[in-house]
């Protein structure tokens, strides 16, 4: 049997996959991220968090919306791309949600890893992180964490938060490993790289942006204090395996034009 042209798509999508996996978790590893986009004194306050809501939030359904349209407007008639486009919609979909289940109720109450600005608020004597977690859920923790902050006005690190940081930290009250930002970034950049390869014009130019964007959501959540290296490196090669073993499993074969693209 001849190869065909998917197999090497397969591979280039890899390489890039290894290729930002290990930036990111290099850059991560050791750059001075942690910590580093939570004051408002810190110009890049702002640009992390928005960096980071991209990643889930706001994110990922225009992502996933944007990479339902792409296979749907590659379909020839009306009936074909409101069936394939569907299909598709709904795999990626249970994809998502089974991980995002899996991680958020099963993972990271397993592992009880702590959010690295409660052992800052710890450490700054604001409260002990083993009463911040022994509240049963993540309700119970955000009205304590506002409730904290409220108590201790005058603090300096509570005078010094970024008004939208701390909302967002008073949001993101469960436990931290692994991150599920890098987690979804990651699992969508494989997803939008080999859609891009395989159905744009000259897509292999253009492989490399959902990367970029992945890799700096996964940096942003150490920016702003709600990740540490270690969880966003977990949750980037997890991710970046499951978007992998999607593709080898051929999970789309069923949503795309008989070729690809010229590329």
């Amino acid at each position: 049997m001849e190869n065909g042209p998917q197999p090497i798509s397969h591979r280039f999508v890899f390489c890039h996959v290894v290729i930002a996996f290990l930036l990111t978790a290099g850059i991560a590893w050791t750059a001075p991220l942690p910590f580093s986009g939570f004051r408002a004194d810190q110009s890049l306050s702002r640009f992390w968090l928005f960096l980071s809501d991209s990643g889930a939030q706001w994110g990922v359904g225009p992502v996933l919306l944007l990479a339902t349209a792409l296979v749907a407007a590659k379909q020839t008639g009306t009936k074909a791309r409101i069936l394939k486009g569907i299909h598709f919609l709904g795999g990626l979909f249970v994809v998502l949600l089974a991980f995002a289940v899996t991680n958020e109720f099963v993972t990271k109450p397993l592992v009880a890893a702590p959010r690295p600005y409660a052992l800052k608020l710890e450490a700054e004597g604001l409260f002990k992180a083993a009463e911040f977690y022994a509240l049963p859920n993540k309700r119970e923790r955000t009205l304590f964490l506002r409730k904290t902050f409220d108590e201790h006005p005058d603090h300096p690190l509570v005078q010094s938060l970024d008004p939208k940081i701390r909302e967002h930290w008073e949001l993101e009250t469960g436990f931290s490993f692994p991150s599920g930002h890098s987690l979804n970034a990651f699992l969508f950049a494989v997803v939008l790289a080999f859609l891009i390869q395989w159905l744009l014009p000259q897509g292999r130019r253009w492989v490399w942006i959902p990367f970029l964007w992945a890799g700096g959501v996964c940096l942003s959540r150490i920016a702003v204090g709600v990740h540490s290296p270690l969880d966003v490196t977990v949750g980037a090669l997890l991710g970046g395996l499951v978007g992998c073993f999607i593709l080898m499993a051929g999970l789309f074969d069923k949503v795309l034009p008989a070729e690809p693209m010229e590329n």
